[in-house]
């Protein structure tokens, strides 16, 4: 019956080390050895994406940036992008530079950061143990505005992150007071800033469009704010255990954590059930 399984990386196929069990490996591969496509639908970058989606030997599209761009994974080619507009990523900077909060951009495949600083950070030392076609790009900017003005049609993301959760509360409030803009959050301490519109579940609906397959064939895994547009989208969704109460309360059913192989629980029960 489901012909596509749209699952989010964080907190929901990736464990807390940051890795895919081997179970959850396998259920994979069983479903797709069954023709069912397996997406990446994820709030990270293309190249970062892509990464686990090599691990799981999956060949189908890439949902990157919250819905932002759909890449084909073999090929790199885009199927569909959601750039944001300079003066919008300008209104965007100023208020992250008024409150003096960490934050850092994704234009294209680069990570723009004026420091290194919580994910850059996390990426950077990665980066020094992968191979160089799997590294995130990422560029230490003197000013993000010049930068910005440099840049037109390529920023897909903005992701401020802090562990001062009252500070990351105000700037998400100054943010949500702008109307070209969608905000949600991917962890308690990030929120991130697309263009209006953007979502894991609108870049489904667009799958939906290229390959034929109906939101009632799909099923979407995930764990927190960013996941619930997909949740409505999709004809079944699944959250983690682990998951925000938010994501959990939007969800059709709740699987075992990250860390107990819920996906594979997910696929297992749903996808699987009837070759048993």
């Amino acid at each position: 019956m489901y012909k596509l399984v749209a699952i989010d990386l964080d907190g929901t196929l990736l464990n807390m080390n940051k890795e895919i069990s081997e179970r959850n490996k396998q259920t994979l591969k069983k479903a797709m050895d069954k023709g069912v496509k397996v997406v990446i639908c994820s709030g990270r970058v293309f190249t970062g994406a892509r990464l686990y989606a090599k691990e799981i030997e999956s060949i189908d599209p890439i949902i990157a940036c919250n819905g932002a761009i759909i890449t084909e994974s073999h090929s790199g080619r885009i199927l569909h992008s959601e750039y944001m507009d300079t003066e919008t990523c300008l209104k965007i900077n100023s208020i992250c530079q008024k409150h003096g909060v960490y934050y850092h951009v994704y234009a294209g495949d680069t990570m723009l950061t004026e420091k290194l600083g919580f994910t850059s950070k996390k990426y950077f030392e990665r980066n020094k143990f992968l191979p160089p076609e799997d590294r995130v790009d990422i560029e230490v900017v003197k000013s993000m505005e010049e930068k910005l003005r440099s840049v037109p049609g390529k920023v897909l993301k903005f992701v401020i992150v802090s562990d001062n959760l009252e500070l990351l509360k105000r700037v998400r409030n100054d943010m949500e007071q702008l109307q070209e803009v969608d905000v949600m959050s991917s962890n308690f301490d990030n929120f991130e800033v697309m263009s209006k519109g953007v979502s894991k579940g609108a870049a489904l609906a667009r799958l939906t469009d290229i390959y034929g397959i109906p939101a009632g064939q799909m099923v979407a895994i995930g764990d927190n704010e960013n996941d619930i547009s997909m949740f409505k989208y999709a004809g079944l969704s699944i959250a983690m255990e682990n998951g925000e109460d938010i994501a959990k309360a939007a969800a059709d059913y709740i699987v075992a954590s990250n860390d107990a192989d819920g996906v594979a629980q997910a696929i297992e029960k749903f996808v699987l059930a009837n070759d048993r």
